[in-house]
This record gives structure tokens, sequence and C-alpha cells, in this order.
């Protein structure tokens, strides 16, 4: 019988080559949590239920694998995902929750995060950061901007890491790169 991971990185031969090679390379990724590819039927419910349209990069991704974890854990594609960061406004916080948003960003609310849709945990450098499809702009040439939320600064922020997923996705795996990029 072949390993479910094996199957799972003969689908991103065909459309994520170097993503296949990267993972492949990397003995540490330990791939694990593996979902089922998702079919027609469900990235069409998927979309409606978002209310928006998915770039087709990322749903090659998902008919390859609905969702897996590497690293650990570390990064982690789930069926939980995609979802939208949406924030109560401040008044509806509880005191104890303003008080935290007065200590980690000064009062500034909602995270910069407020609108984009997640797609991904990515703890490149704290537990709970993750990556995220900025959609403010919509799509442009099919795709939408991927950005890191980093929870943990104080205020958190948002940095732009690729301009499409296919970018992200052959790439993110050399994240270290990405640790001087500029704040935005």
């Amino acid at each position: 019988m072949i390993p479910m991971s094996d199957n799972l990185l003969d689908n991103f031969d065909r459309v994520f080559p170097d993503f296949a090679a990267k993972l492949r390379a990397r003995k540490d990724a330990d791939i694990e949590n593996i979902e089922p590819p998702a079919t027609e039927a469900e990235l069409t419910e998927l979309e409606a239920s978002l209310g928006i349209a998915l770039p087709d990069s990322y749903k090659q991704f998902l008919r390859c694998a609905r969702g897996f974890w590497i690293f650990g854990g570390s990064i982690q594609f789930g069926t939980q995902h995609p979802f939208f960061h949406h924030f109560q406004r401040y008044e509806q916080l509880t005191p104890q929750q303003q008080q935290v948003v007065q200590r980690k960003s000064g009062g500034k609310w909602p995270p910069p995060s407020e609108g984009m849709l997640c797609f991904a945990e990515f703890f490149m450098e704290a537990d709970g950061d993750q990556v995220l499809f900025d959609v403010a702009n919509g799509l442009v040439n099919g795709e939408y901007p991927i950005v890191y939320y980093a929870h943990e600064y104080r205020p958190p922020i948002v940095r732009r890491l690729a301009d499409d997923f296919p970018s992200f996705i052959s790439a993110f795996l050399d994240y270290d790169e990405w640790r001087n990029e500029d704040e935005e």
C-alpha cells in the first residue's frame, strides 16, 4: 500500500512541482493529518459560503488535499480553512479583552487582518500566526496577495509574503528569508 503522504506528493507533483520536491527533500517535514482532496461540489459550496471567488491556484491545491500538517503542526492547512478574520467591535469586547487590546496595541482595534481570508496556520514566528489572502482589492489576474499575520507583535502586524498563491506555495518552505521583509 502506498503511504498517504506519497499520494499527496504525487498529487502536488502535477500542479506544484517545486513544492512537492521541497517537501520530499525535507526529511523533517513529517506530513500528517492528510485530508482527501476537495471535490468540485465542495469547492463550489466553499466559494458560495464565503461569498467570494477563490484563486484557481488555491482550488488546485485543495484538489490535491483538503488539508494536511507539516513540521509537527507548525504549518497547518485544514478543513477549518479558509475563514474570514472578523472581529467584534471594540465596544462589544469584555473589559478584560479591552485591557489586553490597550496593552498589546495601544487601543488600536480591530487587528490589521480584519476582513482577510485565512487559509493556513503558519507558525513562522509564533504559535497562532497565520497566512491570509488579502481580498480587499479583489482578484487581480485571478489571484490575491498573500500576507503573514503576526499576532504577537505589539501591535499585531500583517506583512506581504507573495503576490499570489503559486509564488507563496513554491517558496514558503524557505521562510527564513522573509524574516527581514518590510512591514506593511
